[in-house]
């Protein structure tokens, strides 16, 4: 019973389909029930008005696709084109239906409006987490407005970054030519003094103290002045390095026997002989600041320890004192022009020009530097330059660019 029933079925299939067109079991809908002319053109006019707006929509959303490429989901917008349209048609055929019976057709178009309308609301559900993460008109125009509003920040920034430079550079200027004119009165003055002190090495104790000390004061102004003096050629890149191959424990050495005194004592721990390429002059400027630096924090009979190693295809001098070491919030400043590490205990002369000299130099040779520090227990100085055995190399002069 079953497999005839089937057969029923696909028979009854088959002969649907073959007079899909047919009308012969149905009367138009004008003759089936009691329709007025009212109630029957207000059904068929409802139905074409349906009709019609769902056919525009289509040809609508079809332009809209067309023309802006650029739209997300276009496959959506293309259910919704066949979704509409078929739901269109539907109500059509029901409006001709009052003249033509054509039922069979109707329920063909009602069932394809089902599936694509099945269709148009998975492929919905399946994009809505994504719709969900648009922003919505007020969120875009004021996230429109914060990047106005950064872009105007960032434009002023520039512009005071830009002042700043030529403050900078005009304050640059100032201290290279004001260095510069105070040498040479500077130079007199220290020549006279060494006049009156030579003359007056039989007068009285007092006054010889008295020009002693202002000998000794002279003597640290022309060394301030050469400081700001240097400072400001090296940042308008005026003080190329004239390198040549030097035996750097041979300037160590120097150097510790010229800071050795019976208050002073250094130490060195050195590796074998050294050669390296460097400018003689400001190396030795870098060790000297970073010497006195180390015995002027440090207490009265003090050692210091220099040390110079080779690590690996660089060479490492370090410079170890037991003074009064610098404290975490300031060990990140040393370098910067003009910082001072101030002490409750006591205080310092200088202007924080020593340091920020020792890394603009080492920084022109390509090399680095850097300190350890513990307060109360001393500081450890160190810098490393690239190293190039012996080369034989005559005296070259590089810019700064260069190095």
């Amino acid at each position: 019973m079953a497999i005839k029933k089937q057969e029923g079925i696909l028979g009854q299939a088959a002969d649907f389909f073959s007079n899909i067109f047919s009308t012969e079991y149905w009367p138009a809908r004008w003759h089936c029930g009691k329709w007025t002319d009212f109630h029957g053109w207000l059904y068929i006019i409802s139905d074409v008005m349906i009709w019609a707006a769902y056919f525009a929509i289509p040809f609508l959303l079809f332009r809209m696709i067309t023309k802006r490429t650029d739209l997300p989901f276009p496959k959506i917008f293309w259910l919704f084109i066949a979704f509409i349209l078929l739901c269109g048609l539907t109500h059509l055929i029901d409006a001709v239906i009052f003249w033509w019976p054509a039922y069979r057709l109707s329920a063909v178009i009602r069932f394809v409006a089902g599936v694509v309308s099945l269709f148009t609301v998975y492929a919905l559900y399946k994009i809505l987490p994504v719709v969900f993460t648009f922003r919505t008109a007020k969120q875009l125009e004021a996230e429109i407005e914060q990047r106005k509003k950064a872009e105007e920040e960032a434009r002023i920034l520039v512009i005071e970054n830009d002042k700043a430079k030529e403050l900078l550079r005009v304050k640059d200027e100032f201290i290279n030519l004001a260095s510069h004119e105070l040498k040479t009165p500077l130079t007199s003055i220290r020549g006279y003094l060494q006049i009156i002190q030579m003359k007056s090495l039989k007068s009285d104790p007092q006054n010889r103290d008295l020009i002693t000390k202002a000998t000794n004061q002279t003597a640290k102004l022309t060394n301030l002045i050469n400081d700001l003096f240097n400072v400001s050629k090296m940042q308008m890149g005026l003080q190329p390095l004239e390198k040549s191959e030097i035996n750097l424990n041979e300037l160590i050495n120097e150097l510790a026997a010229d800071f050795e005194t019976l208050n002073r004592h250094v130490s060195v721990e050195a590796d074998e002989e050294v050669i390296i390429v460097v400018d003689r002059d400001r190396i030795k400027k870098v060790l000297e600041n970073l010497l006195e630096n180390a015995f002027k924090y440090s207490k009265a009979d003090s050692e210091v320890i220099l040390r110079v190693r080779k690590v690996n295809d660089r060479i490492k001098v370090s410079i170890q004192d037991y003074g009064l070491g610098i404290g975490d919030d300031k060990i990140q400043h040393v370098f910067e022009r003009y910082y001072r590490v101030e002490h409750t205990s006591q205080n310092y002369s200088g202007m924080g020009l020593g340091l920020y000299i020792c890394a603009q130099i080492i920084n022109q040779h390509g090399g680095v530097i850097g300190v350890e520090s513990q307060l109360g227990k001393g500081s450890i100085f160190w810098f490393e330059l690239p190293y190039q055995p012996t080369q034989n190399l005559s005296i070259e002069t590089y810019s700064s660019d260069e190095s």
